[in-house]
Order: structure tokens, then C-alpha cells, then sequence
């Protein structure tokens, strides 16, 4: 039994790829829809919990102790009150639990809010990083912030977090340069222009503000770049309105789904994530398997295991303005230091299938189910 925020793309096409490779059945629940944004995702599978926490609580202790007795609970971290409450629920039921974890160190914050939740989870976190009967960071950043609160290495099975990489190979292998023609030329963009792209939501948390700061200074320095943003958010109208004026090379492209963020990963010549807050970033493992170079702030959580300097991408120091202008000046600016990039880029996440992450989460259910 599964307990997830919400459904997106990912969470849904794990959750089908673990019910083929795991050898028992798998139930899939969500405690809301649409949260982070708005996903307009059909559900065929899977339950949405009722409103209200004591009512979600009653449909998870239900459906727990039902007819059929579940072997594992399997939870999506435990930063919301639901999922903590079902962890201390299993345990009182005497079922074992793994949990997810993206989680790597927090939000930069100089406040004693900050202060006091640091000593807060110092006491607590390894109290309560006992209950789970095994973990699964995404990845290295990930496992070490859990290693800091006393979790075994023992207990913990690097899931490595990704998209359906395989599908988004097959689409870029059949379709690659008539898609990146066709998205040029649909959006105004000529064929010798290197595009920077941006996909994420627009919040000021992603760095929006120090991205387009940094193109503007890069721009003066390069004729022919483009900044391409594709999402939406709070920062949407300043987005739009910064695309509004003459001679600012930046283009909104809106908020995308489907083929078209693929199409306009195609369409481009890196992607960058300068995020000041990021526990994973699943739009660099999309990038990655389009073939594309990346320029990731040090804050974004996949860095250590997708970003290897000088080999997939380049990593720059969050909020650090001039250090991106400059990334992005020696990245667009030399082709055969991209497309190296780029290739090394496909071959490392070529085994960040989501095959291989269903695998890994299997073959911890099935430590903790003997």
C-alpha cells in the first residue's frame, strides 16, 4: 500500500511500472490532487482520500486492516501530517514501512525560525527515523542528509529517482530534429539561435530572478541567444512582462505538458536550473535523456549523482548571478564542449530507467517483508 501528496506524471508511471514488477499487488492512494500545480491528470488507478485529516486517517486505518493484511506500507516521506500519522499507524499495527525520501539539506533561512527547527529536528529526527523499517533516498544527497540523523546505511536503498526515460529516449530517437525545426519555427525562433531553456514552475525559489539577471548580462555578450521559459506560477505576469520588451531575447513559451515540454527540450541547446531550493529536479533527468547539456545551482538535489562537471552539464553556486551568466556563455558558446555534454548526458541516465527505480524499491519491500 502506497500513500503519495498527490498523482503526477512520475508518481503514476511508477506506481504502474512497480505493479509489473513486483511480485504481489500493489494500491496506490493520494491525499489530494493537483497541489503543486495544476496536473489535469486522469486517475484509473489509484484512490484520492477524503477531505479532512481524521476522515483520511479512518479511510488509511480501513483500508490497512480490511480483509486483506498488507505486508508493507510504502510512504512518500513524512513532511505532511498524513503521512506521519499513517507511519505511527503501521507501527502500532505492526506493519513494516518504507519510506521515500527526496529530501537533501533545507532551505537556505538566517532566522531563528530556521535556528529552532534545526534543534527541533536534531532531537526528534532520530527518534523518529527509527519507526521506518527501511528508506529510499532518491539519491546521494539525499541519503546522506538521512545519514546525518543516525539511518543505518544498512536501511537505506538509493531508489535513483527518475522519470520514464526509456519513453522520452523513443520520442527524441524518432522525432528529434523535425520536432526541433517545428518548435523553432512555431515559436518565432530562427535556426541559429541557441536556446536556453528553462522548464519549472515560477516561483522565486527557482531562481527565476537571478536566471533572467544573469541571460540579460549574458546576452550583451552573445548576439544569438535565446532565453526560452516554459511553466507557470506566481512569477508568471513578471515572466510575461520581461518577454514583453523589445530586444530582451526572452521568450514564454507557457505552461507546457506532454510532448510539448519534450518538443521544447528538443528545440533547445541546454537547460538550467539555477533553483535556490530544490530537493530533486526531475526536469534535469527529462533534459538529460533529451540529450541535453545542464547548468544546475548547487542546491538542486540530483547534482551529485546527473551533474558531472565538464561531462553532463556544469554546476554553479545558487544565487550566484555573474557565475551563471558566465556558464551560460561557455556553454552556448562552444558547440562541441554541448554536444559532448549532451551525449554523456544520454548515457549516464540511461540507467535511471524507471525500470531500474521500480527494481530498487521492490528489492527493499522484500528486505523488510521476510
Amino acid at each position: 500500500m502506497m500513500v503519495y501528496i498527490e498523482p503526477t506524471p512520475y508518481i503514476i508511471a511508477l506506481v504502474d511500472r512497480l505493479r509489473l514488477v513486483g511480485s504481489g499487488s500493489v494500491e496506490a492512494y493520494y491525499i489530494t490532487t493537483d497541489l503543486s500545480q495544476p496536473w489535469e491528470l486522469r486517475l484509473e488507478s489509484g484512490h484520492v482520500l477524503p477531505g479532512g485529516f481524521l476522515a483520511r486517517m479512518q479511510a488509511l486505518r480501513w483500508a490497512l486492516t480490511r480483509d486483506r493484511e498488507y505486508t508493507i506500507l510504502h510512504l512518500a516521506g513524512w513532511g505532511h501530517p498524513v503521512l506521519l500519522g499513517a507511519l505511527l499507524m503501521a507501527r502500532s499495527l505492526e506493519i513494516p514501512v518504507a519510506m521515500e525520501s527526496d529530501t537533501a539539506e533545507g532551505r537556505p533561512d538566517p532566522s531563528w525560525r530556521h535556528v529552532w527547527r534545526h534543534w527541533v529536528k536534531k532531537l526528534l529526527y532520530p527518534l523518529l527515523f527509527r519507526l521506518p523499517s527501511r528508506f529510499l533516498p532518491g539519491g546521494t544527497r539525499q541519503a546522506r542528509y538521512l545519514g546525518q540523523y543516525g539511518v543505518e546505511q544498512e536501511r537505506m536503498t538509493i531508489a535513483q529517482m527518475t522519470v520514464d526515460v526509456c519513453a522520452i529516449r523513443r520520442f527524441c530517437s524518432e522525432n528529434r530534429e523535425a520536432a526541433r525545426s517545428a518548435a523553432r519555427e512555431r515559436r518565432g525562433m530562427s535556426a541559429d539561435q541557441r536556446i536556453v531553456l528553462y522548464v519549472g514552475r515560477l516561483e522565486a525559489s527557482k531562481g527565476l530572478q537571478v536566471l533572467l539577471s544573469a541571460f540579460a548580462r549574458a546576452a550583451t555578450e552573445e548576439n544569438d541567444l535565446r532565453l526560452a521559459i516554459a511553466g507557470d506560477g506566481s512569477l508568471r505576469a513578471h515572466v510575461e512582462a520581461v518577454a514583453a520588451k523589445p530586444d530582451c531575447r526572452v521568450t514564454y513559451l507557457g505552461r507546457l505538458s506532454g510532448d510539448d515540454v519534450l518538443q521544447s527540450y528538443l528545440a533547445a541547446d541546454l537547460l538550467v536550473l539555477p533553483s535556490l531550493f530544490e530537493p530533486w529536479g526531475l526536469v534535469i533527468n527529462e533534459a538529460m535523456a533529451c540529450g541535453l547539456p545542464v547548468i544546475v545551482s548547487d542546491r538542486v538535489g540530483c547534482a551529485d549523482d546527473l551533474v558531472r562537471p565538464g561531462e553532463t552539464g556544469l554546476i554553479v553556486g545558487a544565487g550566484r548571478e555573474i557565475d551563471l551568466a558566465s556558464a551560460i556563455r561557455r556553454l552556448a558558446g562552444d558547440e562541441p564542449a554541448r554536444r559532448h555534454m549532451g551525449q554523456s548526458a544520454e548515457r549516464l541516465i540511461m540507467n535511471w530507467t524507471l525500470g531500474n527505480e521500480a527494481r530498487n524499491i521492490v528489492s527493499a519491500w522484500r528486505e523488510i517483508a521476510r
